[in-house]
């Protein structure tokens, strides 16, 4: 039984090729794009505007994820605008109108706040304008996914072809092997 190192190595490099097609199909397969969406909230009976601009400085930001009606997960940037409150004119985020119709405020990062961004998340739905907008959104995402992927992968693969070539022709050198033979000639 004669050993062939050439065909084990083309064998070998098969299985590495393969692998790498398998794994990058994989991951292609199973990606889940990334798509952020920035609203903003100024008055706690309030609708959710969706922004454009960046949140301003005074403003709260709360980060959560939603889903849309397809079952997409969207990350959810909520900018809760502050507003002046008191003779000084201190701003400080809304967080509720009482039986009065007064509008209570708190520094960013105290429980009624925390507690307030809790229940805007629990009431946030999706306009359906947006639920449009987030579909193409999340199809260019996983296209560009896709191109990306298989572009890496075909760049992957050639340069694999060549460097499994460069080390035969090496070898079959330094054995004195003719080009497309496995042996010496007898």
């Amino acid at each position: 039984m004669t050993f062939n190192i050439f065909e084990g190595a083309r064998r070998i490099a098969l299985l590495i090729g393969g692998i790498a097609v398998a794994g990058t199909l994989i991951a292609l397969v199973t990606y889940d794009p990334y798509v952020s969406v920035q609203y903003s909230i100024a008055h706690p009976n309030g609708a959710f505007v969706r922004m454009q601009q960046s949140c301003p400085s005074d403003a709260d930001r709360h980060y959560f994820t939603s889903k849309t009606s397809t079952g997409e997960s969207v990350s959810v940037d909520l900018c809760l605008l502050a507003m002046s409150f008191g003779k000084d004119n201190t701003r400080l985020i809304p967080y509720k109108i009482d039986e009065h119709g007064m509008i209570w405020g708190a520094a960013s990062y105290s429980s009624e706040v925390s507690d307030y961004e809790r229940k805007l998340e629990g009431r946030f739905q999706l306009a359906a304008s947006d639920e449009e907008t987030l579909k193409k959104e999340f199809s260019q995402r996983y296209r560009e996914n896709w191109m990306s992927g298989l572009g890496y992968l075909v760049a992957g693969l050639a340069i694999f072809a060549g460097v499994v070539w460069a080390i035969g022709w090496i070898a079959r050198g330094f054995l004195g092997i003719p080009r497309g033979m496995d042996r010496r000639p007898e």
